[in-house]
């Protein structure tokens, strides 16, 4: 998993904030003497950062590997079962075998009425 959370730290130094109140302004004047294009540059890199680490956290919403968020992510459905592990079980259908029902398992109810609808289903061609 490559995602992490954007700590205070890491944008105390590139937010619009750490500039000078006159970046601007020669440096005698207590300003930084920035250029138009080093001003540019200053505000874009907090929104960059931003879209770096949305970026990853999209790469490892996408991941299907064992390092991916999905991976990561506890269900609370089963002890230890992560997001990967139930989609997993809705893509290979074992997830009836947990699901309730009406107090019956998922698949124990749908085993109940597939059997109902085979003998309703064989009735009618008797008729």
């Amino acid at each position: 998993m490559k995602a992490t959370k954007i700590l205070e730290s890491e944008i105390k130094n590139i937010s619009v904030s750490s500039l000078p109140s006159r970046p601007t302004a020669p440096i005698s004047q207590g300003g930084r003497g920035y250029s138009a294009a080093e001003m540019k540059a200053a505000f874009d890199r907090l929104p960059l950062f931003i879209v770096q680490r949305f970026n990853s956290l999209i790469d490892d919403i996408e991941s299907v590997g064992e390092d991916s968020l999905a991976a990561a992510m506890k269900t609370g459905i089963k002890e230890g079962q992560s997001l990967r592990d139930f989609l997993s079980d809705v893509t290979d259908g074992s997830l009836a075998g947990y699901l309730s029902v009406g107090g019956k398992s998922l698949e124990t109810a749908l085993a109940e009425i597939g059997e109902r609808l085979t003998r309703l289903e064989e009735g009618n061609e008797q008729n």
